[in-house]
């Protein structure tokens, strides 16, 4: 027997009972005898891979293939470590290679699903992890693959069902029990998911997954205070967990608490400084603070910008498009928000009102969820591409076959955004348009689409982009089939008057409650209905009671109401008299619905585009008389509104009308004004590139 092989066998037999240091003298050895041998350099590897040595692991396993590149083993522990390095790149084409040799490797078929689901390959992943199912079907670890990778790819039946085996096959797995919670949660089941993530939290308490996916399920459930508290829990127990301080943020806000929101979102961008999902969440919400001006949001995305998209435009990009100044134009449409959903909504109606005889409309929708409004919007655009699961490559690839001309973003930095692909610049023209009451921060996307009282020219060094003021207000209004009759003014038949908002309680900051209960007191037995989904939370109901105590406010004037269907959302107006905007995060569509209803709304327009929404659609359907530039003047207006019966009975007699008759009922004149800009945008371009 050779020496080499004699140390092998000795080192494999410590290795084999756990004597790690004297497996490794003896195949350091071997190796000093024969570096260059396969077997030596995947023993290594394999005890590299046991000390949790990625990277040493890695490269015993790269000289195992150069030596043996055939040999399916190798090829197979050479893609794990990869895979584990966070190299899935990498490790897909070695994986793939070994499965080319062996064919039946659980191992393999296993490593191969998680590699494409790292890469966003989600049909692969299913396909291998079901194909690694086969070959197995009694192992809870692979029946638990198979259910993530199948949510993955929105088979949520089916994933519940690989879920429900893996923990028949292992009841007491952590990793197989957050699998079927998170199955649950894909079907709605939140009660369900909820028990399954408490399993999987007792049985693998050092989980950090299944504790975030806990405080999840509670969030979605409307359990906002459990959800809080257990997304608290996991900052403390993890300090270093960045997905567990942005839940922390996003419950935080849910529930109104802006400011502590920020202070996570910032503490999740440490963490993880490359994740542009938490940088753009911090960013939505530090737009809603009272406490940043227009000049310290734009260096904050410009931050993001910096951070996450400076280096994705090529230094000189190219285009094919036809440079015929007349022509019909492309214009491309790319939002999450093509659904029941305030974007959705004022989108649908003036994508269905474009001439096309002088727009081609191109949707790119991300919207995870069709609906309704989903289906109108598809059926009126030209060309629909769902892209929900493309890469930002393959999405840029379409854009450009497509030729598409300009380019529209209606995200900005909120939820679902494609704004890295809009970093890359697939469109010779790049505009935002309505989906974000700010900047982008982003050099490539040219213009900011605005209007005279959004975004007065005195705003203009708020934003990276140029911005483009269309002749009319930037948003419309389509009358919802849903909303009710109008009902006689509430004051009438009561003694007080009735304020109300249905904004989210996320745009309700200190200085908004401040405004509000300066109203109150003011306005001798007024009251107040607060209406959206996460007040049936006693939590939130608390801790929103506790912060109009402090000014002043006791709790009987206060009514708080949770989410219900959007008929009886409208028909709750019938209850109240004026309605209140937020501030400085204004409101779009409830202001619109609230004027639909009949019910005045008073605004305080502040100094930035965000606080301007309302004042912008007052504005548009001549209600200038309740918009007002002061906290002072914002109590003034509301209290002498709710002092005058006989002005609020004519809001509520003439609203519908003023409104039909107002721009923001036109969504055609909004398509033409659209149009004149995208030919304008498209003539300076052409103007520029000679």
């Amino acid at each position: 027997m050779s020496e080499i092989r004699v140390l092998l066998d000795a080192g494999m037999a410590h290795h084999k009972v756990g004597r790690l240091a004297e497996a490794h003298g003896c195949y350091s050895q071997a190796q000093q005898l024969e570096p260059n041998s396969a077997e030596v350099n995947h023993l290594l590897g394999v005890l590299a891979f046991q000390k949790d040595d990625d990277r040493e692991a890695a490269g015993c396993f790269e000289r195992a293939v150069i030596a043996e590149p055939g040999n399916a083993k190798y090829l197979g522990n050479l893609g794990a470590a990869w895979l584990v390095a966070g190299r899935p790149e990498d490790a897909l084409g070695v994986l793939e290679r070994a499965i080319e040799i062996d064919s039946d490797s659980v191992d393999v078929l296993n490593n191969l699903a998680a590699a494409y689901r790292e890469i966003g390959r989600a049909p692969d992943a299913a396909t291998m992890a079901s194909r690694a199912v086969t070959l197995r079907p009694d192992d809870a670890e692979l029946q638990t693959n198979l259910a993530v990778a199948l949510l993955g790819t929105e088979q949520p039946d089916a994933a519940l069902a690989a879920a429900q085996r893996a923990v028949e096959l292992s009841p007491k797995s952590p990793e197989a029990q957050n699998a079927l919670g998170s199955a649950y949660l894909a079907l709605r089941q939140r009660e369900q998911a909820i028990s399954a993530f408490q399993a999987a939290v007792a049985s693998g308490p050092g989980f950090a997954d299944a504790t975030r996916n806990l405080a999840l399920a509670y969030q979605e459930a409307k359990r906002l205070g459990e959800a809080l508290e257990t997304y608290q829990l996991a900052t403390e127990r993890w300090p270093d967990d960045a997905a567990a301080q942005a839940g922390l943020a996003r419950t935080a806000r849910m529930m109104g608490r802006s400011d502590r929101a920020i202070e996570a979102y910032r503490k999740a961008v440490s963490l993880s400084p490359g994740n542009r999902r938490y940088h753009s969440n911090l960013l939505f919400s530090l737009i809603g603070s009272a406490d940043l001006d227009g000049e310290s949001l734009l260096a904050e995305h410009r931050a993001w910008h910096d951070n996450h998209a400076s280096t994705l435009a090529p230094s000189a990009p190219t285009y094919s498009n036809s440079v015929d100044p007349d022509r019909r134009l492309k214009i491309g449409y790319v939002s999450a928000d093509f659904r029941a959903h305030p974007v959705g909504r004022i989108a649908q109606p003036v994508i269905a009102a474009h001439d096309r005889k002088v727009v081609e409309v191109f949707c790119y929708s991300g919207t995870a969820k069709p609906d309704g409004i989903t289906a109108k919007t598809e059926s009126a655009s030209d060309n629909w591409r769902s892209v929900d699961n493309m890469a930002d490559d393959a999405l840029c690839n379409l854009i450009a076959d497509d030729q598409i001309d300009i380019l529209v973003d209606l995200s900005g930095h909120s939820a679902r955004n494609r704004l890295t692909v809009f970093g890359r610049k697939p469109a010779p023209i790049q505009a935002s348009w309505m989906g974000y009451m700010s900047t982008t921060g982003l050099t490539a996307i040219d213009y900011y689409i605005g209007d005279d009282v959004h975004t007065p020219e005195q705003f203009d060094h708020h934003f990276s982009e140029k911005v483009y003021r269309l002749r009319r207000n930037l948003t419309c209004f389509k009358p919802p089939e849903e909303a009710p009759a109008i009902g006689p003014l509430p004051a009438a038949s009561s003694e007080f008057v009735t304020f109300g908002c249905f904004g989210n309680p996320g745009k309700i900051t200190s200085a908004c409650i401040e405004l509000w209960a300066d109203l109150l007191k003011t306005v001798i037995g007024s009251r107040l209905i607060l209406r959206y989904q996460g007040y049936e939370d006693p939590v939130v109901r608390q801790d929103f009671t506790k912060r109009f105590s402090e000014f002043g406010i006791e709790a009987s004037r206060i009514d708080f109401e949770g989410s219900t269907s959007y008929r009886e959302v409208l028909e709750t107006y019938n209850r109240m008299d004026i309605a209140l905007d937020t501030y400085p995060y204004s409101g779009t569509m409830t202001t619109m619905e609230a004027l639909w209803m009949g019910v005045p709304v008073v605004t305080l327009a502040g100094n930035r585009t965000l606080t301007r929404q309302s004042a912008g659609q007052l504005s548009a359907a001549g209600l200038d008389d309740l918009i007002t530039n002061d906290a002072e003047a914002f109590v003034s207006v509301a209290s002498s509104l709710a002092g005058d019966m006989e002005q609020m009975t004519n809001y509520r007699t003439t609203m519908r009308r003023r409104l039909s008759d107002s721009p923001l009922c036109d969504a055609a004149d909004l398509a033409r004004a659209l149009e004149s800009a995208y030919r304008d945008m498209w003539l300076s371009y052409l103007g520029n590139a000679s």
